[in-house]
């Protein structure tokens, strides 16, 4: 196993040409070049053994982790609810870069009971995501498909700004008054008047919360 992984190691690092002595020498491995070739040439294992056990491999630990970690959510694409893994993730931008910063699983609330474990909701998650970035002087905007009071907060206390999106049955207070926000935007649009803008881009990062 250590001799294969070494392979399998060496083969990720090395650039240009691939051969024994590469990956020995991209891998740091210590042992005799000999000990590497004999592991190829003379070993007792069967290359299409290794295939037939990848693929059981796999599905063995995925079997594991469904009795661990699987849980039954509501599919819009299937219109169903199905076994799955719902993942709350972030993802920091920036220009046309883009990686990913780190994720939680969301579980529904039964499903917690069941198992004796905290409940948190997608907004709880997206906030804790939050508050593991460190933020700097540069970093001022949050894109979320969670907006809520609480995430707002939290991104006032962060010191960041909020993008997101606001469902259109929402309610927002303008001066003490409530209006449902569809009828505010047509409120708006009938009194909307076009004029010139000058754009100037300003480079940022931020953050982007999603569901998968």
């Amino acid at each position: 196993m250590n001799h294969l992984l070494t392979y399998i190691h060496g083969i990720i690092l090395t650039d240009g040409r691939i051969n024994i002595s590469q990956i020995r020498r991209s891998t740091n491995e210590n042992r005799n070049l000999s000990c590497i070739t004999r592991f190829m040439n003379k070993s007792p294992w069967c290359p299409n053994r290794v295939t037939r056990r990848r693929p059981q491999f796999v599905m063995n630990h995925i079997q594991k982790s469904r009795s661990k970690a699987g849980d039954n959510h509501f599919s819009h694409s299937d219109g169903k609810t199905i076994w799955s893994h719902c993942i709350v993730t972030a993802l920091v931008v920036s220009e046309n870069n883009s990686f990913a910063w780190d994720f939680r699983s969301y579980f529904r609330e039964s499903y917690c009971q069941i198992k004796g474990i905290s409940f948190k909701n997608k907004n709880d998650l997206a906030i804790e995501l939050i508050n593991t970035y460190p933020v700097n002087d540069d970093e001022q905007v949050v894109d979320s498909w969670y907006t809520s009071k609480k995430l707002i907060e939290t991104c006032s206390q962060k010191g960041v700004h909020l993008i997101g999106g606001l469902r259109m049955n929402r309610k927002i207070y303008l001066g003490g008054i409530d209006i449902k926000l569809s009828d505010f935007v047509s409120i708006v649009k009938s009194q909307l008047t076009f004029t010139p803008l000058t754009w100037k881009v300003i480079p940022i990062k931020f953050i982007r919360m999603k569901t998968i």
